[in-house]
């Protein structure tokens, strides 16, 4: 509830709102209208019948009138607490902060934890404090993060001054990318000594700095992302310059993990598929000493040779993530690929995608994936019989997965096999991961099904992934579920994401004001949610 601070003209701002919400023909359960203040569009968070109930009403033009006058007022608006008993507990007063004698007697400990939560630009900040904050702020692991300002970016003059500060030492990450000048070798040897933690290399023009110096410069990271898209204006670093600099990685490098990502839409059309970025003339033995060192590769839309292949698989023992994502495999590659996925012990995350995996026994593919602590599954060809046994697998408790994501997958004529599976083996297994992900909607026996073990308990942090969390009213079917059910369910649940129409795709609330009701009520009650997500579309404005 927000008041005015500066008068209560008839009533003041809050009981004018009121007057207008309640004009309303219909009741408005949910509903909250905000000006945003980086676009200045007046936005609309509510169900779907009170979002079209509010359209139709005279109250919204009144409403955004309010808000809009307000923001251009710049007057005052602060949160207005209603009176509770539930809150007649003790309050922090201005008058009990803690004094700045009382900060500079926190101990070290205590110092370095609240820095933590700092970002890097406030940690500048902190350094000029006083000589303990100082000693404490230094400290490397607070500088996580830290990248190139962007200043340093558009200016060459910028990135030589600010070389030149102890500040400049502190660089952690550098994004290698968007840089409004040409590099040179000069600006480059700026970089190589500083000890950075990891790099990505995109959308740059690298012509004018040598092969070898970049080399040196990944070579002393821990962490290296190359990012190549096939393009003859915008494709910089470019395929032979990206190849060139994979060359240069010294033998005595520090990485630990290495992404070679290629990006090419374009359809070759004698085979139907993406041009690819080939590496088959890098020698062998040169990647053979690059990989074994590695704990993470990624590699995405590349073209390798037999060999090649052979040399990666049999380094998989040794790392603890690998992705493997639009790289042609045959039947037999693909088969000595998931044979080894099953022998590793020390392999924790898998990602795969164009791979046909429908030949594969349906017990060793069950049995490899579920070593796997999170599976990534994008347009892989499987059938019905062989997610069944990975989700019964799940089920039986001999599974180390925790988090696992199947989008496009498919059988061997395009059908979609996720919703093939029994809703009760389906919603059981699910229920035992951290995090699933998965597209399209489910059926309506899946969903009802899903949410009544889940309000059984569930060892489910989320709907999707933590970086990329499904909306529950984006569901077709989810009307159909109890209230009580699909509140106590939710309720289970870490973190939950409301779209309230907002989806680009689905643009439609599919909640009832019951279910919205049971959820808030539960959410008051009991509940294990921590957050309560929405997420923002530009072409959601009301």
């Amino acid at each position: 509830m927000l008041e005015n601070s500066e008068g209560h003209e008839e009533g003041g701002w809050q009981a004018k709102v009121k007057d207008l919400v309640e004009q309303l023909q219909e009741p408005t359960p949910f509903l909250c209208v905000y000006l945003d203040q980086k676009t200045q569009q007046v936005k609309l968070v509510a169900d779907s019948e009170s979002q079209k109930n509010f359209r139709e009403s005279e109250a919204f033009s009144e409403l955004k009138e309010i808000l809009t006058r307000t923001n251009e007022k710049k007057t005052n608006l602060q949160f207005y607490n209603h009176p509770h008993d539930s809150l007649s507990g003790h309050q922090f007063m201005p008058d009990q902060a803690l004094s700045h004698d009382g900060f500079a007697k926190l101990p070290v400990e205590i110092l370095r934890i609240i820095f933590g939560f700092l970002k890097p630009t406030d940690l500048r900040n902190i350094l000029l404090v006083s000589q303990t904050w100082k000693s404490v702020a230094e400290e490397p692991v607070l500088w996580t993060g830290f990248d190139l300002p962007d200043v340093c970016r558009r200016h060459v003059q910028a990135l030589m001054m600010f070389s030149n500060l102890s500040l400049f030492s502190k660089l952690q990450h550098l994004a290698l990318s968007e840089f409004f000048f040409k590099l040179k070798d000069e600006h480059v040897e700026l970089f190589c000594d500083l000890g950075l933690s990891s790099i990505e290399i995109s959308n740059i023009d690298l012509s004018e700095v040598s092969d070898q110096l970049l080399g040196r410069l990944v070579s002393g990271c821990k962490e290296c992302v190359i990012k190549v898209l096939q393009d003859k204006h915008w494709g910089r670093p470019g395929v032979n310059k990206a190849i060139s600099i994979i060359s240069e990685i010294q033998d005595n490098s520090n990485l630990k993990s290495l992404e070679l990502i290629h990006y090419d839409n374009l359809i070759m059309m004698a085979t139907g598929e993406k041009r690819k970025m080939s590496l088959t003339y890098i020698p062998s033995d040169f990647l053979t000493r690059l990989f074994k060192k590695l704990d993470s590769l990624a590699l995405e839309n590349l073209l390798l040779s037999s060999d090649q292949l052979v040399l990666i698989f049999d380094h998989i023992a040794n790392l603890s993530r690998f992705s493997f994502r639009g790289i042609h495999l045959n039947a037999t590659q693909t088969t000595h690929l998931i044979n080894i996925v099953g022998k590793t012990s020390q392999l924790k995350s898998l990602s795969l995608s164009e791979v046909n995996l429908d030949e594969i026994p349906v017990m060793d593919l069950a049995k490899a994936i579920n070593k796997m602590e999170t599976v990534d599954f994008e347009d892989v060809l499987m059938e019905a019989n062989q997610i069944k046994e990975i989700l019964l697998e799940i089920i039986s408790g001999d599974s180390k997965m925790k988090n696992l994501s199947m989008t496009g997958i498919k059988n061997g004529i395009n059908e979609d096999n996720l919703f093939d599976i029994d809703a009760v083996v389906f919603a059981n297994a699910v229920n035992k991961l951290e995090s699933i992900y998965f597209d399209g909607d489910l059926p309506e026996t899946m969903i009802k099904e899903m949410f009544q073990v889940m309000s059984l308990g569930t060892n489910l942090k989320t709907l999707g992934t933590p970086s990329n969390q499904i909306a529950v009213d984006t569901f077709y079917h989810i009307t159909e579920v109890d209230p009580q059910v699909l509140a106590t369910a939710l309720n289970n649940l870490q973190s939950v994401r409301f779209d309230f129409g907002g989806d680009q795709e689905v643009n439609e609330c599919f909640l009832s004001v019951a279910q919205m009701q049971a959820f808030f009520k539960q959410l008051s009650l009991k509940t294990k949610v921590k957050t309560i997500l929405r997420k923002d579309f530009y072409d959601f404005v009301v």
